[in-house]
């Protein structure tokens, strides 16, 4: 079943996923794909040379999909700042339809309101991103509708007060009168359950959605996000309290080794950070080393190019496991004042069903798995399934029947066990108290 949140029931979509706003991968392709899979993308505005750009690229967007989708405008100084009003009327027109629901903002430049309230008016749903909790309520009170809590794990720009996701989305959860999104450091559905359980809507993927078949760059690029892991990430410009976090290649290095000795002086370093390098990079030559690009330390959990289809599927499937399952079996329900539970215990008999999965289990059930979902359905519906769910580590998966005869009658019907998904099982008596 899907996950219903605040964030899909808002926009009208399936998964709680957020594709954000990328430089130089933020394209109508990866976009629609990512509606496609029932999740909502963004198209990076100002990756864009131009308005007229940008218009075109959400039009391109519509005819690829007829999903939600949303577009990103970062509102950072610059050296010569994009014409910012023209960009935010395209989004305004192309709003019409409908089909374009959600802006994703990020930083304050010349002032959040004024396009808060822009947009808003055309009918649009506000995400505005932030680091720390100060600026969420500064956020909230110029009346964006949810915030994308990005912590010091994502990639791009983690501000400057380096604070960790698990203290953030807590007190986001505590101090936040409108909802909020988990971002930054987010790919699998274990995480996804995690923010769920802090009180978070959804999450926001950013280099996760990179390494996926219908990201617009090259495949070294992906290649190189499924090699790296956690440490393969750099820190540059906090001298010049404007931290990037980026691919930790030649071009970051000398980076570093230029900042060191000229702190705070960003003249020094522009020709290595200009974004045409980076955009070379990713679009022509493929060069790793080349340019300074955003990453995440989020490459510590990616290992392999999948189609958006199947990423938010795999996701969303692990977060129902764990939430069904790990989360489920983890709650005993004791009342003190029942007088029951003071008798002695009954034991009643049921029967464990225990499954060995074969191996890169997540890809290979992606074609099996709505059938073995609906069979258990069907099984708990009845009354034959009392509850079960995935191991941790997916290696297997353990499910509790009230009779021998239903967990075999189970295992004869079970996609997984007919597909090769299943290596081996056994069926054996448990006792519940």
């Amino acid at each position: 079943m899907p996950i219903s949140t605040k964030l899909t029931r808002a926009l009208g979509i399936t998964h709680p996923l957020i594709q954000g706003g990328m430089h130089y991968v933020g394209y109508a392709p990866l976009v629609a794909a990512v509606g496609n899979a029932g999740a909502i993308g963004c198209i990076t505005a100002l990756t864009q040379p131009s308005p007229e750009a940008l218009q075109k690229e959400i039009r391109a967007c519509k005819a690829l999909s007829k999903k939600p989708f949303g577009v990103n405008l970062t509102l950072l100084p610059m050296l010569q700042p994009p014409n910012y009003d023209a960009f935010a009327q395209v989004v305004e027109d192309e709003m019409a339809s409908g089909q374009l629901r959600m802006i994703e903002t990020a930083g304050h430049f010349k002032g959040l309101e004024p396009f808060v309230i822009r947009f808003k008016a055309a009918g649009a749903f506000v995400i505005h991103k932030c680091v720390t909790i100060r600026h969420a309520k500064s956020a909230e009170k110029v009346g964006v509708d949810m915030i994308s809590m990005d912590g010091f794990d994502c990639a791009g720009h983690p501000g400057e007060a380096d604070i960790g996701n698990w203290v953030l989305f807590a007190k986001a959860a505590r101090e936040l009168k409108i909802p909020f999104v988990a971002s930054g450091g987010c790919a699998d559905g274990k995480q996804l359950a995690a923010a769920i359980a802090m009180g978070a809507e959804g999450m926001n993927m950013g280099t996760r959605f990179m390494a996926t078949v219908e990201a617009p760059i090259h495949d070294n690029i992906k290649q190189a996000l499924v090699d790296g892991d956690e440490h393969s990430t750099t820190l540059l410009m906090r001298s010049m309290r404007n931290t990037e976090r980026v691919y930790k290649n030649q071009a970051a290095l000398k980076v570093l080794e230029i900042e060191k000795e000229h702190p705070g002086d960003f003249s020094k370093i522009g020709h290595i950070m200009k974004g045409d390098n980076y955009r070379r990079a990713f679009q022509e030559t493929g060069d790793v080393e080349e340019g300074v690009w955003s990453a995440g330390t989020v490459m510590g959990l990616i290992d392999s190019v999948v189609t958006c289809q199947e990423l938010c599927d795999n996701i969303v499937g692990e977060a129902e496991e764990v939430i069904k399952g790990r989360l489920a079996n983890s709650v005993a329900l004791v009342s003190d004042d029942d007088e029951a539970s003071k008798a002695p215990p009954k034991i009643t008999p049921h029967f464990l069903l225990q499954y060995t999965y074969t191996d890169n289990v997540l890809e290979k059930r992606v074609p099996h798995r709505a059938g073995h979902l609906k069979l258990a359905g069907e099984f708990k519906s009845a009354g034959k399934l009392v509850m079960g769910g995935a191991l941790g580590d997916l290696t297997g998966a353990t499910v509790i029947f009230r009779r021998k005869e239903d967990a075999e009658e189970f295992v004869s019907q079970d996609p997984y066990v007919k597909n090769g998904i299943v290596t081996d099982y056994v069926v054996k008596e448990w006792s519940v108290v």
